[in-house]
């Protein structure tokens, strides 16, 4: 299970507004109710998601087993590690103000740095791949690779003016006295090179946060519903993307997931969790059904990965989401969020289906002001 309290990393204070307008171009009505633009905005959409739906199957993460070296005796899986790591990362992103999706696309690099490490190990001693011996990292290689992934996807996430000011302040020095002095500013150059070489420059993949958006550019639009959804619905697209979002970044940090889904997976299995936390007249079935009907045949024309609401890898990401979800979380936190936050207006509105809601703490952990140096696994 990833289930997290309060007091650690996931916490919807941490959500921004959606950067780009959460209005669905998609339209199921006639064609003369459509402006030109709204229809190259449908295309336009559909094409995203189609060749997005492609691209990230290169990203996709091998399932490794990767334990501890044999000598350690205490050796911790590195489900374990990942987990550690995972945190700390967002502790760090958090406190520099960074989008939180950048601990997603290092953690990709990370995984996928170590498969190609491992099957390196098998080639060389010519051993079958089921043995155990040869999956083994040691602690603090993997550290150095953990934190180089992180100041490489920073690195590459600079789209604005404020994420380019944050990446001044969280330079290779910062990494180096993040780590307390287990790393020097050579190793982790060093790193970077050997990674970005043996990852082919392969290292900005699509991640779930970013699906989430192209898939929510599916839902049909507010002139296909009834009207008394209209005036509500741009709030509904609001609280879904940010409930997706949520989940999406509880599945970081889930070795499981990561290994075995795609980013897309991830992402729609999400949406449809986030669904059912809306109450039918804020989302009709309607809605929802023709949603997945065309995320379902943009899936099948893109050639790439397969979504279908019904499909038993879907369902079964909606469970392990669902174990990891504390709902409780929409009416604790949202009394103390800012106003005007989308979860906290869908809560005054009653667009919340608050059967799935049921509250089981009555107190607020606040996460620290500072980020955690990175302690030595052990």
């Amino acid at each position: 299970t990833i289930k997290q309290s309060r007091s650690t990393t996931f916490s919807f204070r941490y959500f921004e507004k959606p950067t780009r307008n959460m209005v669905s171009p998609i339209s199921y009505g006639s064609c003369a109710s459509q402006t030109s633009f709204a229809m190259k905005e449908s295309l336009l959409s559909m094409d995203q998601l189609e060749t997005m739906l492609n691209v990230e199957r290169k990203y996709r993460v091998p399932r490794i087993l990767c334990q501890a070296a044999p000598e350690i005796n205490d050796s911790h899986p590195y489900s374990e590690w990942r987990r550690k790591i995972c945190q700390w990362s967002f502790k760090v992103i958090d406190h520099y103000k960074f989008d939180r999706e950048v601990v997603s696309r290092a953690m990709n690099v990370l995984d996928r740095y170590l498969f190609m490490k491992i099957n390196f190990q098998r080639d060389k001693t010519d051993n079958s791949p089921d043995d155990a011996s040869i999956e083994t990292v040691d602690s603090r290689t993997y550290q150095l690779a953990a934190m180089t992934s992180l100041y490489l996807a920073i690195k590459l996430s600079c789209n604005d003016e404020r994420e380019y000011l944050s990446s001044r302040k969280l330079s290779l020095n910062s990494f180096v006295e993040l780590s307390r002095g287990q790393f020097y500013s050579d190793e982790i150059t060093e790193m970077e090179r050997v990674i970005l070489q043996d990852l082919q420059w392969e290292v900005f993949p699509p991640t779930p946060m970013t699906s989430v958006y192209y898939l929510l550019c599916m839902m049909p639009s507010h002139e296909t519903l009834p009207y008394t959804c209209h005036k509500s619905y741009n709030l509904v697209l609001r609280v879904l993307h940010q409930l997706a979002r949520y989940l999406t970044e509880l599945s970081v940090c889930h070795a499981g997931i990561c290994t075995a889904y795609t980013s897309s997976q991830v992402a729609y299995a999400s949406i449809l969790l986030s669904m059912e936390l809306l109450t039918p007249i804020a989302l009709p079935i309607y809605a929802r059904d023709k949603f997945n009907e065309v995320v379902a045949l943009t899936s099948i024309r893109s050639g790439g990965t397969s979504l279908s609401s019904q499909d038993k890898n879907i369902k079964y990401l909606q469970d392990l989401l669902r174990e990891s979800f504390e709902p409780e979380i929409l009416v604790e936190d949202c009394e103390y969020a800012e106003i005007g936050h989308p979860i906290s207006m869908a809560k005054v509105f009653g667009l919340l289906d608050t059967s799935h809601i049921v509250s089981a703490h009555h107190t607020i952990a606040t996460n620290s002001a500072s980020p955690s140096y990175c302690a030595p696994l052990s």
